[in-house]
């Protein structure tokens, strides 16, 4: 026990002055290395500056939410088998990094690029065409993005089982490319809160080709009428659809 104490508090202080340690971090064990990334994510001192020193090709996990990094630092990641990326919230952000990560990490299946307010559709697109194991992916609260990001992961990602994109400007024809595609066998979890374009058309989609759908909120979607409510009314119960949250207007 003693010695892993001292580890911690070795890495807790490398972590700390990571700057100052630039050019030794880079020569770590990968398993010291996975600890010294995992106390930097929690902290949020990842940064452009830092991560290429950090990161290794057997990476599987990075949860960048908490750190100031930009497409700078996403252009340095070459992780073949990275699976797992948390962007939330990262502002600076932009579909260039994403482009830039999706064509250096083919095996990611979960990405999260939530309140990435500068990430576009061809961001999401270029995910969709490099990333075919793709299994979730959040854009929510992604102003800029529309219907041609949900229809490249209808049309490419057929593992695709959990989609967030509230808060986006997506329509009907995203709606039904994304429900009618590769995936919608295995579409189980659709999030499309406070759409503002989507309409009865997409929930009939949804419930119509996507037979293991068990959680879907198209709460606060202000063209979506009473009809919907009728559609849903035989699909909640035991095996059908677990969680449901709308409102009617």
């Amino acid at each position: 026990m003693a010695v892993y104490s001292l580890l911690d508090l070795c890495l807790d202080c490398v972590a700390k002055y990571a700057d100052n340690y630039h050019s030794d971090i880079k020569s770590l064990p990968l398993g010291i290395k996975d600890k010294l990334v995992r106390i930097m994510t929690s902290q949020g001192t990842v940064t452009d500056f830092n991560i290429t020193q950090l990161l290794h090709p057997e990476i599987h996990t990075l949860d960048l939410q908490n750190c100031k990094v930009s497409d700078t630092a996403l252009q340095q990641i070459r992780c073949g088998q990275l699976r797992r990326i948390l962007l939330r919230g990262c502002g600076s952000v932009t579909s260039e990094g994403v482009t830039a990560l999706a064509s250096s990490c083919p095996c990611l299946q979960v990405v999260d690029l939530g309140g990435c307010t500068g990430v576009t559709d061809e961001g999401v697109v270029a995910l969709a065409h490099n990333c075919k194991l793709l299994e979730v992916i959040s854009i929510r609260g992604c102003p800029a993005i529309g219907d041609a990001a949900l229809l490249a992961l209808g049309g490419n990602c057929s593992l695709l089982h959990s989609v967030y994109f509230s808060e986006t400007r997506v329509t009907d024809v995203g709606v039904v490319g994304l429900a009618t595609g590769v995936c919608s066998s295995n579409l189980r979890e659709l999030q499309m809160a406070r759409c503002q374009f989507l309409t009865d058309e997409s929930v009939t989609a949804v419930l119509t080709h996507c037979p293991k759908i068990r959680i879907f909120n198209f709460h606060g979607c202000p063209l979506i009428t009473d009809q919907s409510r009728g559609a849903l009314q035989n699909l909640i119960g035991p095996d059908k659809i677990h969680q449901v949250s709308w409102t009617i207007y």
